[in-house]
């Protein structure tokens, strides 16, 4: 029992009993000497002998769990945003889902004016009409080049070919052949000179015995002379033949042969330039075309990012803005928003969590897991549970100059009635000892040797004694030396 508690009941009892004694005195004065000596004696004696004073604290045993009380607000542990996607263009609302509404995935949630990019749509839409007949165009002109520079290159290689075999029929056979009947006329005329010159010797003799006349004589001279010169003539062909028809009718048909390979190759590049140049013409046709069809898709991608809808289930909460004369109010219907600004955010109320701040003080009473009991201001009569996430690692200055930490609680229950900014007060368990000695805080001082508190004798004179401290809670402290049960300290001071 607390002896603070039993000092002030035992005064209230005096007051009364003091009332009582008055009443008496004023109708049976002789009396008040003998009652007041025979209330006060007593009790006065009582204070000499236990030295007690009102703010003094027995020391006891039991159990002391450190608890931590917090305010903080409810959010959610998950949101998403939505507005509008478009980046640079500022549209227009048609259409709002009301603001508090719990929303399914896939339900609309905002309609923004698809106009600017409708005739977006529409320019694209013709541009692409117009460059689908160049780019086939461009095509058809490439496939009939191609057609045409077979056909003439095929014509050129045949011509080439022609030239060429017929530069190797010449110097491998035509050649030769010549030159070679040209030889064997050579070879004729010699054995034609030859028996003539035979004969000739053979009728001088029979010439000059008038055997034979001189008309034979000068038709065989003849004969001689004739077939001589027809050697000549033969040996003169042969070499012409040789020494300078064939060679030039191989220079003239080599020539030929590489002018027609010289030809083909020039027709070839040409057609290659001409065809590399059309299909060019075809690719950049073909490429503005693929950028007006890119422009279509981007624009009915645009028209389709105009109605906004759910992606996960949540609470419908409109976002705020300023209008033009300063004032900050939510975003309504007919309100025109840029790119990239969030018009609706949907918490999912399936998780929540608490969001607080602890003092410096008690933030090594916390750790990650610990339990919490929470309470809504909204529904006070509900008790809560939780679970402590995390705890901040840098603190924040506070306006009376001390510091606190934040801190976050996961709740583990869910309702769709509770919502994003409630006020929420929760007081997190920490671990405490089951069986300590403790003494209030405010009766523990300190000096430079450590923490002391002013123990009360039997006689009623306070002394310092130092203890050894351990766990702490908001009103008592953990005493693990220095004292033992019963002891008596001092609240009040000395």
């Amino acid at each position: 029992m607390n002896f603070s508690g039993e000092l002030s009941s035992l005064s209230q009892k005096l007051l009364a009993l003091a009332a009582e004694l008055k009443e008496r005195v004023r109708r049976r004065p002789f009396l008040a000497g003998g009652v007041a000596l025979a209330v006060l004696v007593p009790f006065l004696l009582g204070l000499i002998l236990t030295g007690k004073k009102s703010g003094d604290f027995v020391v006891r045993r039991g159990p002391l769990s450190p608890r931590v009380p917090l305010v903080g607000i409810v959010n959610a542990v998950h949101s998403d945003s939505y507005g509008a996607v478009v980046p640079g263009v500022e549209l227009k609302i048609l259409w709002l889902v009301e603001e508090g509404k719990l929303v399914a995935p896939g339900e609309k949630l905002i309609q923004f004016d698809p106009a600017p990019f409708q005739k977006e749509l529409d320019t694209a839409r013709a541009r692409a009409q117009e460059l689908t007949g160049e780019a086939d165009q461009a095509r058809l002109a490439v496939s009939a080049l191609n057609l045409k520079t077979s056909a003439e290159l095929q014509s050129k290689k045949s011509e080439a070919d022609l030239s060429e075999r017929e530069l190797a029929t010449f110097v491998n056979t035509t050649a030769p052949l010549t030159a070679q009947e040209s030889a064997n006329e050579v070879e004729l005329r010699e054995r034609n000179l030859k028996e003539a010159d035979t004969k000739l010797a053979g009728l001088e003799p029979f010439v000059e015995k008038g055997y034979v006349s001189q008309e034979e004589y000068r038709a065989a001279l003849l004969r001689r002379d004739q077939a001589a010169s027809d050697l000549r003539l033969a040996h003169a062909k042969h070499s012409a033949l040789v020494h300078q028809t064939n060679p030039d009718l191989i220079r003239r048909k080599a020539e030929e042969s590489q002018a027609s390979q010289a030809n083909l190759q020039i027709d070839t590049e040409r057609a290659r330039v001409e065809r590399a140049q059309l299909e060019a013409a075809a690719r950049v046709a073909t490429a503005r075309w693929e950028e007006a069809r890119r422009q279509i898709a981007e624009a009915e991608k645009k028209i389709a990012a105009s109605t906004v809808v759910a992606r996960a289930p949540g609470l419908a909460v409109h976002s705020e803005l300023f209008d033009k004369g300063g004032e900050r109010r939510k975003i309504r219907v007919g309100d025109a928003v840029w790119g990239g600004t969030t018009v609706i955010t949907l918490p999912d109320l399936t998780r929540l969590e608490i969001e607080g701040r602890v003092p410096e003080s008690e933030i090594h009473l916390l750790m990650s897991g610990q339990k919490a009991q929470v309470v809504l201001d909204a529904f006070p009569n509900r008790e809560l549970t939780g679970v402590l996430r995390s705890i901040g690692s840098v603190g924040a200055a506070e306006k009376n100059e001390s510091r606190s930490f934040p801190v976050t609680i996961g709740l583990d229950q869910s309702d769709p009635r509770f919502r994003p900014g409630m006020i929420a007060r929760a007081t997190v368990v920490c671990a405490g000892v089951d069986d300590a000695l403790f003494v209030p805080i405010e009766s523990v001082h300190s000096d430079d040797k450590g923490s002391f508190v002013l123990v009360v004798s039997a006689l009623g004179k306070p002394a310092r004694r130092h203890i050894k401290l351990g766990t702490n809670t908001s009103q008592y402290v953990e005493v693990r030396e220095g004292l033992t049960s019963g002891e008596v300290v001092r609240v009040a001071g000395e």
